[in-house]
């Protein structure tokens, strides 16, 4: 297992020495969605792990990656047409976790847009934040679990904006079924995270993020410069 030890900083090694551990690690991280949306709505955070099947197809990924003979998982996804499947599957599923969390917040406060926009992204996204945090136990540093916070990840903006997408689907806001809405996303979002990864593209949300930056810079820095120039008239 010395190809996913050197990619993810002695996780494997971890796991070998804590695997209880590393196995609760993983299955909090896999359930990390439906975990920190029941948080968010004050329902049973052991909820997430009532689907068995969910659980027991959690536990083999894990097994095989961290103790599979001869690194062979990691090999198999490391093959192109293969992680591109598993990666459209991936951000299909981060999508309908969205979808989910959108849905039960509508459950849980009725009509209130907001409440369904933070607890979809939240559903989508949980998994940077809780994985960030076991590394950052793992690796006794307290500079990894705020990377996230502070360098804010692809995948969270886009589970805010496809958040954002569903909750207007859902308030017949725009002119969008939900199955309509969650195809469109779950393929942008493969497209997007593939031409990412695979080919080297850069965050789509760079430009809006650089622009809105300067925007603010300008908006900041406008009564200060004024004061500055008649400073220089006087």
């Amino acid at each position: 297992s010395s190809g996913i030890n050197a990619e993810y900083g002695g996780a494997v090694e971890f796991a070998h020495a804590h695997p209880f551990a590393s196995l609760a690690g993983n299955l909090l991280i896999a359930n990390s969605g439906g975990v920190l949306t029941a948080a968010a709505l004050g329902t049973p955070l052991i909820a997430p792990f009532g689907n068995v099947l969910n659980t027991l197809t959690a536990i083999i990924f894990w097994w095989l990656v961290y103790f599979g003979p001869g690194d062979l998982f990691f090999r198999l996804y490391k093959v192109k047409p293969l992680q591109v499947v598993l990666m459209g599957v991936r951000e299909m599923r981060r999508c309908k976790k969205i979808l989910d969390a959108v849905n039960a917040a509508a459950a849980f406060q009725g009509s209130s847009w907001l409440v369904m926009l933070l607890v979809g992204a939240l559903g989508g996204c949980s998994g940077k934040f809780m994985q960030a945090s076991e590394e950052s136990l793992r690796k006794h540093s307290s500079e990894v679990s705020r990377s996230e916070f502070l360098q804010i990840s692809f995948v969270t903006k886009a589970s805010l904006v496809i958040s954002a997408i569903f909750t207007a689907a859902k308030t017949n806001m725009i002119p969008l079924t939900i199955p309509q809405a969650l195809f469109c996303c779950a393929s942008l979002l493969a497209t997007v995270n593939l031409g990412m990864v695979l080919a080297g593209l850069p965050d789509p949300f760079h430009p809006i993020a650089n622009a809105t930056w300067r925007v603010v810079s300008i908006v900041s820095k406008g009564p200060q410069a004024k004061k500055e120039e008649e400073k220089k008239k006087e």
